[in-house]
């Protein structure tokens, strides 16, 4: 993460990294969990909830670009959104090793953690926040001609 100093507009601003970085981080707090999950997994999973989040609102990097933007490794989040996504790529992570353990379950494996019916529903009701916390419109004032 960069913490940049202030911009022409007086605003701090706070670069959280390129998706494969954050991915990366990510990736290896959820190695040291016990999570089974591949790289790929969690880069995919990063790519699939920045997606979802474009839906809802549009990413800092679009606002300066003259071409389009590919939401692939390289992209680049600000920490406000990093924040934001971040919630529905643990959520996402816990499905996807959920049904990795049950998977394993069915060939005579321990089972430990979430089951899938369970992550489902907290995936989901992550999915649901993203659009609120997306959300995000600056303050405005308007002013009335007196008492017309």
């Amino acid at each position: 993460m960069q913490l940049l100093p202030k911009d022409g507009t007086g605003n701090f601003r706070a670069v959280a990294g390129a998706i494969s970085a954050l991915a990366a981080l990510y990736y290896q707090k959820l190695a040291l969990k016990g999570y089974s999950l591949l790289l790929e997994d969690v880069e995919t999973a990063f790519i699939e909830e920045v997606k979802r989040y474009a839906g809802w609102q549009s990413l800092t990097c679009q606002k300066s670009a003259a071409a389009p933007i590919e939401v692939d490794g390289k992209l680049v989040l600000e920490a406000f959104e990093w924040v934001i996504i971040e919630s529905c790529v643990k959520a996402n992570c816990d499905l996807i090793q959920a049904s990795l353990v049950e998977a394993s379950r069915s060939m005579g494996g321990d089972g430990f953690g979430m089951t899938v019916s369970e992550a489902e529903q907290a995936y989901e009701a992550e999915k649901e926040k993203m659009p609120k916390n997306a959300f995000v419109q600056p303050p405005f004032s308007f002013k009335t001609l007196g008492g017309q």
